[in-house]
């Protein structure tokens, strides 16, 4: 796989966004589509891309922002993991995953060995997996994700992102994604910018 087009940045990445239901986003049927959908984003990005592979930025104990916090009901300190997903050859997704170090420990997850695996495989893979309501932002220029996909891309354009919490084994994860420009999800011709 060829990465050295996409220079890696500096752990961690990701700022706070603005989280809502997916009603209050306008929405075209694709960017719904690829948003909204309930399955595996790893099994989905392996049949429509080609190569997929996974590049670990991070994963170490730090502290959520504020809203992340209180998602997490109230914990100081957690496990970070930020990742991007590469179909054909291309960074097409940044996800960011929140757990506790409790969830890393256990060895049910295998969370710790993870390094360049998918977090989707591994949970979808779990028969007592419990899926949350995904929510929705919209990633404005000045975000740090958008500066990449801008910096990688030339492109400079809103991007979109989904969330939602995982509980499996006793333990939640709070697992976000933004899709980067190389991605389906723009590939829509009345897709706004």
């Amino acid at each position: 796989m060829t990465t050295e087009f996409y220079a890696t940045p500096v752990f961690p990445v990701s700022k706070a966004l603005q989280w809502m239901p997916p009603e209050q986003l306008e929405l075209t049927s694709t960017q719904a589509d690829w948003l909204l959908y309930e399955g595996s984003l790893t099994e989905r990005l392996k049949q429509v891309g080609q190569q997929f592979s996974v590049k670990l930025l991070g994963q170490q104990l730090l502290a959520p922002n504020t809203e992340e916090k209180q998602r997490l009901k109230g914990k100081d300190q957690v496990v970070i993991r930020e990742v991007l997903l590469y179909c054909n050859e291309k960074p097409w997704v940044f996800a960011r995953s929140l757990f506790s170090p409790s969830a890393e420990n256990a060895n049910t997850l295998n969370l710790q060995q993870l390094g360049n695996q998918s977090l989707g495989e591994s949970l979808f893979a779990r028969s007592d997996l419990y899926c949350g309501d995904i929510e929705v932002a919209e990633v404005a220029l000045e975000h740090p994700v958008a500066q990449l996909n801008q910096q990688w891309f030339g492109i400079n354009q809103r991007l979109f992102g989904r969330r939602r919490i995982f509980s499996t084994g006793g333990e939640q994860l709070l697992v976000s994604e933004v899709f980067l420009q190389p991605s389906p999800l723009y590939s829509s011709p009345n897709n706004r910018s």
